[in-house]
C-alpha cells in the first residue's frame, strides 16, 4: 500500500470534479422532470418565478448534439459571383458580368473552383486580356500591371477573408441570440456549415443567418421625375397591351399587365403605386424588362416597402413600390450603437441608432441639406421608412421604424451590431431535427451502453473472477470520468459520442486483461501473488501505453480534420482514453493492493 495514498488522493479529486461538472445536468433532469408533471398554469408561474435559476442550469449542463437534442443544420454559400463584381466596382461591364456567369455555370457543371474558372473563361474569350483591368488594390499591390495569376490570388484571398468574416458574425448573431454550443465549421472554399441545438423557429434563424445587414441611407427621387417615370412605363404597356392580337390578352387599358398587378395611385408622390405580397414578383418581372429598364433615368431606383402599409378586408397584404435616388448617402458602417425602444405615439417597436464622430459629421451635413425632404433608411434593398426630415440632426442620433414586433426589432438590433456581411449567404441546404428523433436516439443510446456494459461487466466476472469484478468497478467510475470531461470542457454529447463511450467500454477492460494475463504468467512462473502483481502491473505498461497514445492521436487526427459526427465521436474517445488508463492503472491497482495488503491475503485473477 506504500505510495497510495497520493493515488487515493487523485481519485476521490477526480470523482468529485466530476460529480461537480455533472451536478447541474442531473439537478436540470430532475427539475424538467418536475415541471413537465405541474399543471399548466403552475408550470407557466414556475418558470417565470425561476428563470435565471434554470436558465443557469441549462447553461452548465452537459450539452446535447444536433442528433440528439434536436435542431436545425444549415449549410450555406458565400454568393461569390457578387463579391467579384462588387470587388470590380465601377469597372464591372457586361463583358465581366458574361464571364462571370458563364463561369458559374462550368464551376457547377464541373464541380471544381468558381475563381478557377472564371479566371480560365476570361483568359479563353480574350487571350491578350487582362483581369487588372477590373480589379485594382493598392493594399494587396494589385496595379494594372498584374498579371492574371496574381489577380486570381488576389480573388481567392479576399474570398476567404469573406467566408471566414462571414463565420464570424454568424457566431455573433447565434450567441445574441442565445443558442447554446452552436457547431458552425467552414466547408470547401464558399459553404459556412451551421449547427444549432434545441432551435425551434425555423424561418426567424433563416432571417437571421441570411441578413447581409446592408444598411443604407437614401434621398427619395422627385415627386416630377417619378410621376414622368410611371406615366412612360405604364404607357409602354397600354401599347403593348393594344398591339396584341392575342386570345388572352386584347385591347384595352384594363388589360395592361403591369396595371393588373400594380395599382398606380401612390400613396403620396414618391410612391410609383402598391401591390399585393403575392404580385410584387410579376411586378418585378416586368420592371426588370430592359425595354422598361431603358425608361427609368439612371438616377432612380424601385424598391419595396419592407412591411406591408395595409391589410384589406379579405387578409391581402399591400406592400408600396418607392422610388429612391440610386446614389446612397451613407451606409451602417456608422452606426456605433444600436437598441429597440417603442414610438410614443403607435407604441410600435423601433430601432435607435447612434452614429460615430464620422456618422454624426455626415448626418448633420445630409439632414441640414434636405429639410422639408424625406429619406429613405434601407436595409438588404427593402424600405423601412422614409421619414421627412424636420430639422438638422447633429447629434448623429436616428431610427428605423415599420418594424413588424419586438423579435423582429431585436433580430435587427442583433444583426446591426454584429455587423454586415461581406457577401450574400445562399441557404443552400437545410435539415431539421426533430425532438423525438433526439429522444428516440437517446434511448437507443442508452440501451446499447446498458447492454455493451453488461456483457463486459458478466464476461470480466466470469473469466478474472475477483480481478474481474474490480475491473467492472473501475469501468463503472470511468464512464462517469467521460462525462465529467465532457461537462467540464464544455463538449458537446452527439449520437457518435455514444457510440464512442460504447467502444470505450470495450477498450476500458483492455488494460485490465493484459495486466490481468501478465499476472497469471507470473504466478505461473511460481511467484508470489505480491510478486506476480507487481510484475504483471511493470510489464504490461509498454503495451498499455503504446495502445492507448496511439489510438489518443488518432482521436486529435480525427478532431482536428473532421467535422460534425465525427468531431462528436473524436472527443468522447480522447475522453475515454483518458478515464480508462486512469481506471485501468491507478484505481484497480490501489484496489487490488488493497486486498492483498495481508502476505496471506488471495485473490483469483481467473
Amino acid at each position: 500500500m506504500q505510495g497510495n495514498g497520493t493515488k487515493l488522493v487523485a481519485i476521490a479529486a477526480f470523482l468529485l470534479i466530476a460529480i461537480y461538472y455533472l451536478w447541474p445536468t442531473l439537478a436540470n433532469t430532475l427539475e424538467q422532470n418536475y415541471i413537465e408533471d405541474l399543471p399548466e398554469a403552475e408550470r407557466v408561474e414556475y418558470k417565470e418565478e425561476n428563470t435565471q435559476r434554470l436558465q443557469e442550469l441549462r447553461q452548465n449542463s452537459l450539452s446535447l448534439g444536433l442528433d440528439l437534442q434536436g435542431g436545425m443544420h444549415v449549410t450555406m454559400e458565400v454568393g461569390t459571383a457578387k463579391l467579384l463584381r462588387e470587388l470590380a466596382g465601377n469597372n464591372a461591364d457586361t463583358t465581366l458580368n458574361n464571364v462571370i456567369k458563364a463561369a458559374q455555370e462550368q464551376a457547377i457543371e464541373n464541380d471544381t473552383d468558381f475563381i478557377d474558372e472564371m479566371v480560365s473563361e476570361f483568359e479563353q474569350r480574350y487571350p491578350d486580356g487582362r483581369l487588372s483591368r477590373y480589379y485594382r488594390s493598392e493594399a494587396e499591390d494589385i496595379t494594372r500591371r498584374s498579371s492574371n495569376e496574381e489577380i486570381k490570388k488576389y480573388l481567392k484571398k479576399q474570398r476567404d477573408s469573406a467566408v471566414d468574416r462571414a463565420m464570424e458574425i454568424i457566431r455573433t448573431r447565434v450567441d445574441r441570440y442565445g443558442v447554446t454550443e452552436p457547431a458552425i465549421f467552414k466547408q470547401g472554399n464558399s459553404r459556412v456549415v451551421v449547427e444549432l441545438p434545441g432551435v425551434a423557429n425555423k424561418s426567424r434563424i433563416r432571417d437571421l443567418l441570411k441578413g447581409t445587414a446592408r444598411l443604407e441611407f437614401r434621398l427619395v427621387g422627385q415627386p416630377d421625375q417619378i410621376s414622368s417615370t410611371k406615366e412612360r412605363i405604364v404607357s409602354y404597356y397600354n401599347q403593348q397591351a393594344q398591339s396584341d392580337t392575342s386570345d388572352t390578352l386584347q385591347q384595352g387599358g384594363q388589360q395592361n399587365p403591369l396595371l393588373e398587378v400594380l395599382n398606380p395611385r401612390g400613396r403620396n408622390p414618391y410612391s410609383v403605386g402598391y401591390s399585393t405580397g403575392r404580385d410584387t414578383a410579376r411586378v418585378n418581372e416586368l420592371l426588370q424588362k430592359p425595354e422598361v429598364q431603358e425608361l427609368m433615368p439612371r438616377s432612380l431606383t424601385l424598391m419595396w416597402g419592407a412591411t406591408p402599409f395595409q391589410t384589406t378586408q379579405q387578409g391581402q397584404e399591400l406592400f408600396e413600390l418607392i422610388a429612391v435616388r440610386s446614389d446612397v448617402e451613407m451606409t451602417g458602417d456608422v452606426i456605433s450603437e444600436a437598441s429597440v425602444n417603442f414610438d410614443q405615439t403607435t407604441n410600435q417597436p423601433r430601432v435607435s441608432m447612434n452614429m460615430n464622430a464620422e456618422g454624426a459629421r455626415r448626418w448633420a451635413r445630409i439632414t441640414g441639406a434636405n429639410i422639408g425632404k424625406p429619406i429613405a433608411i434601407v436595409l438588404d434593398g427593402y424600405v423601412y421608412s422614409y421619414p421627412n426630415v424636420e430639422t438638422k440632426i447633429s447629434d448623429g442620433r436616428s431610427s428605423i421604424s415599420g418594424i413588424g414586433d419586438v423579435k423582429e426589432a431585436e433580430d435587427l438590433v442583433n444583426i446591426l451590431l454584429s455587423g454586415a456581411l461581406p457577401a450574400p449567404l445562399e441557404i443552400i441546404e437545410e435539415r431539421t431535427v426533430g425532438a423525438t428523433l433526439g429522444e428516440e436516439s437517446i434511448q437507443a443510446g442508452f440501451y446499447s451502453t446498458a447492454i455493451g456494459l453488461l456483457i463486459v461487466v458478466l464476461f470480466m466476472i466470469a473469466y478474472y473472477h475477483a480481478g474481474g469484478a474490480i475491473a467492472d468497478l473501475a469501468l463503472l467510475l470511468n464512464i462517469i470520468f467521460i462525462l465529467g470531461i465532457l461537462a467540464a470542457f464544455k463538449a458537446t454529447l452527439t449520437l457518435p459520442g455514444i457510440a464512442g463511450i460504447v467502444l470505450t467500454i470495450g477498450m476500458a477492460v483492455d488494460a485490465n486483461v493484459l495486466i490481468f494475463d501478465r499476472i497469471r504468467e507470473e504466478k505461473r512462473s511460481g511467484k508470489t501473488l505480491r510478486a506476480a502483481i507487481e510484475g504483471g502491473y511493470s510489464n504490461a505498461m509498454s503495451a498499455i501505453i503504446d495502445a492507448n497514445v496511439t489510438t489518443f492521436f488518432v482521436g486529435i487526427i480525427l478532431y482536428s480534420f473532421g467535422v460534425g459526427p465525427i468531431k462528436g465521436f473524436a472527443v468522447t474517445l480522447m475522453a475515454g482514453i483518458v478515464a480508462s488508463l486512469f481506471s485501468a492503472i491507478v484505481i484497480t491497482r490501489v484496489v487490488v493492493d488493497y486486498l492483498t495488503r495481508e502476505k496471506s491475503a488471495e485473490i483469483s485473477f481467473g
